[in-house]
């Protein structure tokens, strides 16, 4: 194995060095070509706005529902390694569904 000989591991990525730097400059090619291909399916950023937003009425109307769905969100992001936006939309929920349970717990007393 050349990377545990620090020698060889340098030969190796001078030798292949033109074979790597075209295989970046073809994956960034396909990734431009994709992107180009695919406009829609760009990330906005505000997509995770709606979630939040139903997930804040679901909290408000019934907190357990909310806490269930904050802790589903959190799951299927952990399973499916969804990127940043799913935890915050999780985290937000649960912690809205938890807020509201505690207030309307307070309520009852």
């Amino acid at each position: 194995m050349p990377y545990k000989d620090l020698q060889r591991k340098k030969e190796w990525e001078q030798q292949h060095r033109p074979q790597r730097l075209a295989r970046r400059r073809e994956l960034r090619q396909v990734e431009r070509a994709w992107k180009e291909a695919h406009p829609e399916a760009q990330d906005s950023g505000a997509g995770f706005l709606l979630p939040l937003a139903a997930g804040g009425a679901l909290a408000a109307y019934n907190p357990k529902l909310a806490i269930g769905g904050g802790g589903l969100t959190l799951l299927l992001a952990a399973v499916y390694k969804k990127d940043w936006s799913w935890w915050i939309v999780g985290i937000l929920i649960l912690a809205l569904g938890l807020f509201f349970n505690w207030n309307d717990k307070d309520e009852k007393k």
